[in-house]
């Protein structure tokens, strides 16, 4: 049985102007210890896919319809109680933004010892010594005078170290980490990827990577899963998805990777932009900015096919299957 498995997710949100469906028909698994990334452009719904896992949706969205089953539970039929003893203990999440998560007027020590004292029955001192352990995990030289330290005294490389260190502190089976390293300095960023990457490998604990950069997703992650205007472009293992992309989409984001261009020739860009909810275009929501567009693109939404454990949601997946990786 997989850790996680999404079923037919739906996400609305009731408005004065109807109903604006913001997920529709959101698949995936994730195994024991598997590392999952979910990319796309902002507005694509790849955080709002992460955070109706454990039911963080501001309202009024809510699950309209769909399972999120994990370890042989159904969370989106949990009530609030029930989903207090998931969130922060089975499922850790760790933010884009460390001192948006830290409490600014607490001491590290603090907010570690009362994050375990809330799952765990234990004491206050059995409490320092785990915080004292997961700082040293997470690289943070003189980890036991860091404890009375407030989250202003650290950089940000090392507030998100500390970040990361609770989130490990419960031993969860699962961690979402969504855009942790967009507020750090470039030179920081590949250093918290690697950590992450080696904490979740160590304690062998399933991985949700969102994030807009696919250079990260591909050194990180097994799986991956694009997503686009709420639907699921294309997914499947990671080097398949990066090396052979199959949704236009997909070939777009690849196209505009630095690495992808000459030097002193402009970066490719995607033309147009994502529609929003209230205007979502007919048929498939990518065919006003699509190369690829034919007639049936502006009537009807395409299927995932299927293309041998790797799936893209687009008419003309085969054709591109056989065009091979882009140059």
């Amino acid at each position: 049985m997989a850790l996680l498995e999404v079923k037919n997710l739906h996400v609305e949100f009731p408005t004065r102007r109807g109903v604006l469906k913001a997920l529709r028909d959101v698949n995936f698994t994730l195994e024991k210890g598997e590392r999952l990334g979910i990319v796309g452009e902002s507005g694509a719904g790849k955080s709002l896919a992460a955070f109706a896992i454990i039911n963080l949706l501001s309202k009024p969205g809510r699950i309209s319809e769909g399972e999120i089953i994990f370890e042989g539970q159904d969370l989106s039929k949990m009530d609030d109680t029930q989903l207090r003893s998931v969130r922060g203990n089975r499922i850790s999440m760790i933010f884009q933004d460390p001192m948006m998560t830290l409490n600014p007027v607490l001491t590290i020590g603090t907010q570690m010892i009362e994050t375990l004292q809330a799952h765990r029955n234990i004491s206050k001192e059995e409490a320092r010594l785990i915080a004292i352990d997961r700082l040293n995990e997470v690289r943070i030289p003189s980890a036991e005078e860091r404890l009375e330290s407030y989250p202003h005294e650290l950089s940000g490389g090392m507030r998100q170290r500390v970040v990361i260190a609770i989130a490990l502190l419960t031993e969860p089976a699962m961690i979402i980490a969504d855009e942790p390293t967009t507020a750090l300095d470039v030179t920081i960023q590949a250093e918290i990827m690697s950590l992450m990457l080696d904490l979740c490998k160590m304690h062998n604990v399933g991985l949700i990577l969102i994030t807009h950069d696919l250079a990260v997703v591909s050194q990180v992650t097994q799986k991956i899963m694009v997503m686009y205007a709420g639907r699921v472009a294309e997914q499947g293992p990671t080097r398949d998805v990066i090396q052979n992309p199959r949704h236009p989409y997909t070939r777009g984001l690849m196209s505009a990777l630095p690495q992808q261009n000459q030097a002193g020739k402009r970066l490719y860009q995607i033309p147009g932009s994502m529609p929003t909810l209230d205007a979502m275009p007919e048929g498939c929501p990518f065919n006003p900015r699509c190369e690829y567009v034919g007639e049936r693109c502006y009537t009807t939404v395409p299927e995932l096919e299927d293309l041998g454990g790797h799936m893209a949601r687009c008419f003309k997946a085969r054709e591109l299957k056989e065009s091979g990786s882009l140059s």
